[in-house]
């Protein structure tokens, strides 16, 4: 059997003639193996096993067929934690952490929702960053939830997890919330085509696109933010990068008395809408 950076080689020769990304490679042997660079330069000469090798060259097979790395380790890094990951759920970007940053500085304790968790990424790592805060984290899709469960149990973070529709949950339970975060579906159909293969052949739909050019799922919470937020409360939706004139007027039409603003990204894109609620 061939050595690990041997392996390496091979997989990256496959991944550049197929015109891949060949850091896919080292993503994969590092997350299968525990194999970074360092590892690499200390024991990459060691022979592999042939089950590990069969295993390794597998997934690389996998990563010829546009399948994300993540869902072939179940592995997504995010705050500097270990997130489990499977197709029922996006995987978790780092445009994200961004959101999670900007809730953290703006929040100090109180009730937080985060709506439409998937991977439970962002209520888990606010909760495991913030311990005093009370989370809930919610989705409509109990296969998601599931995901979010296995998370809040590896990582131990005391989150409460709820199954249902938007704010239905909350609202059926009686709760409101001092801080709403969400990065809800905000794919417009019409833009499919602009995005990679492993996006469109994996990842779930229902977590991706939404109806109204994209805007469907912000409409529905913004023009129901009183059915969930305590007075004075905070909201923030991650959205996509053409998204800001749209989003602001959402506000504008149902809570012309809040206080919003859009804050860019560290490329400089639109990509958290925030909200000082008042009626």
């Amino acid at each position: 059997m061939p050595s690990f950076n041997i392996a390496l080689k091979e997989a990256k020769k496959l991944l550049s003639a197929a015109r891949k990304e060949t850091r896919a490679a080292d993503i994969l042997l590092d997350d299968l193996f525990s194999m970074d660079t360092l590892s690499l330069i200390l024991n990459g000469h060691n022979e592999m096993t042939d089950d590990d090798y069969k295993r390794y060259m597998n997934g690389v097979q996998r990563l010829l067929n546009d399948e994300p790395v993540q869902y072939i380790t179940n592995i997504q890094y995010f705050y500097g934690r270990n997130f489990y990951v499977n197709n029922d759920t996006l995987i978790p970007r780092n445009e994200t952490e961004e959101l999670v940053m900007h809730v953290l500085k703006n929040t100090d304790s109180g009730v937080v929702a985060d709506i439409g968790t998937g991977t439970g990424a962002i209520g888990i790592t606010l909760k495991l960053e913030r311990p005093e805060l009370d989370v809930y984290i919610s989705d409509i899709s109990k296969d998601a939830l599931e995901v979010a469960k296995k998370n809040k149990e590896n990582l131990e973070a005391d989150v409460k997890i709820l199954n249902g529709d938007l704010f239905e949950p909350f609202i059926e339970q009686g709760i409101k919330v001092d801080i709403l975060v969400s990065n809800p579906p905000y794919i417009s159909e019409d833009e499919l085509e602009d995005m990679s293969l492993s996006v469109k052949k994996y990842e779930p739909k229902l977590a991706l696109f939404a109806e109204e050019q994209g805007l469907y799922f912000y409409r529905k919470m913004i023009e129901s933010l009183d059915d969930i937020l305590n007075d004075g409360g905070k909201a923030f939706f991650e959205i996509g990068w053409k998204e800001k004139k749209d989003v602001l007027a959402l506000v504008d039409t149902y809570w012309p008395n809040a206080k919003r603003e859009v804050i860019q990204d560290i490329n400089g894109n639109d990509r958290i809408l925030y909200i000082e609620w008042v009626k």
